[in-house]
């Protein structure tokens, strides 16, 4: 597919009434990525891809698709294609059925439209079930016809409104790796909604987190995780410890004091009204101290893991240790080493 275009938002707004939806946003989608909107429910990640479907018009700004401004176009005139969270499939058509309505509603003939369909539904692993009710297919495979309806025309921009929320753990991982690698094979534009933060470092070039119906902070994946720039991205994205203290220098590196624990920080820059800062817990480890601040409050199994919960004079620290390692006792002082670099300062 050679057709994907860019999306471009330009101080976009949607108002419900006097309630800010979508307050003054602006990004870019690169043609050929897939660009991911994370954040929690109600954040306006939501509307923001139904304004990029057309399905909702912007109070203010604008839109482009390519270098077209589509801010007043309808859906139909804007060439994107759109994958619900329910997958929207007509129960009483079968597979081809479904995958030619596409383009018979746009003038495509018959023959030509099944040879389309049929196309698309190879492409997605699907060939020998066109005869098949969605009621006869798994989550996964209904999943995948929703794909081939909405990519059978091309479109410039696809579009995915939560799209694994309706299967189990082990389908999710497989379907959403599908989906990235038809998007690359095909250098497909794609938009992707979820509040899944593992789906969304997984699947994206870029990451969009909104809150409160504005950009908290885009990057890539990596950029997002390692560097947040928030108490609330820190502990959004992943699972981080975020411990209230003091920064200062000493010994020529700066250093992080929370009620009497040293943590180094590391040759980072501190924002000057920085007073937390985020620890990840696989970035923690342990060792066994005769005394110690520290001790180990509860002990967890996960198989692969360890995961402790430790008391410290700040409160309590989340840390996660390979299983290799010699288990901890409850009651058992620890201290904290962490290398310089782990400790995330943040601004807020």
């Amino acid at each position: 597919m050679t057709r994907a275009a860019s999306v471009r938002f330009v101080n976009v707004s949607k108002l419900y009434g006097g309630v800010r939806a979508v307050n003054d946003v602006s990004f870019e989608v690169e043609a050929g990525t897939l660009v991911t909107l994370l954040g929690p429910s109600g954040c306006g990640k939501t509307t923001t891809l139904r304004l990029v479907a057309g399905l909702e018009r912007a109070s203010s700004g604008k839109i482009f698709i390519g270098d077209e401004d589509v801010t007043a176009l309808g859906a139909a005139e804007r060439d994107v294609s759109m994958v619900f969270q329910s997958y929207a499939l007509f129960p009483h058509m079968n597979v081809l059925e479904n995958v030619m309505y596409g383009p018979l509603a746009s003038g495509v003939k018959q023959a030509d439209a099944q040879i389309l369909a049929r196309e698309k539904l190879a492409l997605l692993g699907l060939s020998g079930f066109e005869s098949r009710l969605p009621s006869e297919l798994s989550g996964g495979q209904q999943q995948r016809v929703a794909v081939a309806r909405a990519i059978v025309l091309e479109p410039r921009v696809l579009l995915f409104d939560e799209p694994l929320s309706n299967l189990d753990a082990r389908l999710r991982r497989k379907v959403r790796d599908e989906i990235r690698e038809l998007q690359q094979r095909l250098g497909l534009t794609v938009l992707y909604v979820t509040h899944d933060q593992q789906e969304a470092l997984a699947v994206s070039d870029k990451v969009i987190v909104m809150d409160n119906a504005v950009i908290a902070q885009e990057g890539a994946p990596e950029e997002l995780y390692e560097r947040p720039c928030s108490r609330f991205l820190a502990d959004f994205i992943g699972e981080s410890n975020l411990i209230d203290g003091i920064f200062h220098f000493e010994g020529g590196r700066t250093m992080f004091v929370a009620n009497g624990v040293s943590i180094p920080v590391g040759d980072v820059r501190v924002p000057p009204d920085a007073r937390t800062i985020a620890l990840r817990p696989d970035r923690i480890r342990l060792r066994k101290a005769a005394s110690s601040l520290i001790e180990v409050r509860r002990r967890v199994y996960l198989g692969h893991a360890w995961e402790y919960t430790l008391a410290a004079p700040f409160g309590e620290i989340l840390t996660i240790t390979p299983i290799r390692e010699e288990a901890l006792a409850i009651g058992q002082k620890v201290e904290l080493d962490i290398d310089a670099g782990a400790a995330i300062p943040l601004m807020r």
